[in-house]
């Protein structure tokens, strides 16, 4: 997942997860009204939402630590990569310059 779309949701959830209650409470309406079910049931299945939700939430802040860190070995390999290359052009220019001292 892209990570402005990550963090995003992760601050949607976040906001809901602050008004727990309410967020249940609205979802137990919404259950009661659309669905029929009787209110006890509808205020569990709003929990299980929740919870539901506040997993999501985790699972996007382990995705984005791990992304994290996969974007910063790519960003270390290029950079050890962009140092063996320098290293190699200066080797090559003491070689040149050795030869042509020893001539």
């Amino acid at each position: 997942m892209k990570p402005a779309l990550n963090l995003l949701l992760k601050m949607g959830i976040a906001a809901g997860l602050q008004e727990r209650d309410t967020v249940v409470d609205k979802i137990s309406d919404i259950l009661q009204d659309k669905m029929g079910t009787d209110p006890e049931r509808a205020q569990k299945i709003g929990e299980q939402i929740l919870t539901g939700l506040e997993g999501v939430k985790e699972q996007l802040s382990i995705e984005q630590i791990i992304d994290g860190l996969t974007r910063n070995d790519d960003v270390l390999t290029h950079k050890i990569e962009e140092l063996t290359q320098a290293i190699n052009r200066l080797n090559d220019n003491l070689d040149k310059i050795s030869g042509t001292s020893k001539k």
